[in-house]
């Protein structure tokens, strides 16, 4: 009777745990990244993905970019918290961060280069603090801040204040 009783218990231990394990036919793999395997901030803020496979993340120390093998940082000139990125149809990756934003793009060697659009704002209007999110709409290119929008419109900034959080 009690080793009935054993193998009944067994038995029933054996048939719950098969129904607490986790099907993974047909379940992508997932590869988790330390921060240490990448190299740079431990916290990712936005990702995009280019035309070539290519994933971008918004990184606590810029611009981060992994093509399936290779990690890559390109920091900020002012080395700040990058939050927000948008990859338009010309493949230029727009990104916003603190009191900055600009698009990297390829030089003639293939190599991303930054270019800061700080210049096309107002002096008055450069200290916005995080650009949060980064909208494309026909040709424009809207930065959104807390207290600003800003619009990007053949080559020229267009501030839209207000006196609340938007």
């Amino acid at each position: 009777s009690a080793t009935l009783r054993t193998i009944a218990i067994i038995y029933f231990l054996a048939v719950s745990l098969n129904t607490w394990c986790q099907n993974t036919i047909g379940l992508p793999e997932i590869t988790n990244y330390s921060k240490q395997a990448y190299s740079a901030g431990a916290q990712n803020w936005d990702i995009k993905q280019g035309q070539n496979g290519v994933l971008y993340f918004g990184n606590n120390e810029g611009l981060l970019s992994f093509d399936g093998t290779f990690w890559k940082l390109y920091p900020l000139p002012n080395h700040t918290i990058l939050r927000a990125i948008e990859i338009t149809k010309d493949q230029k990756i727009y990104i916003g961060g603190q009191n900055e934003f600009g698009y990297f793009a390829p030089d003639e060697k293939g190599l991303l280069v930054y270019h800061s659009l700080m210049n096309l704002i107002p002096p008055g209007d450069r200290s916005f603090d995080d650009v949060w999110n980064i909208c494309t709409y026909g040709n424009d290119i809207f930065f959104r801040t807390n207290k600003r929008i800003f619009q990007l419109s053949n080559n020229k900034v267009t501030v839209y204040p207000t006196n609340s959080e938007w």
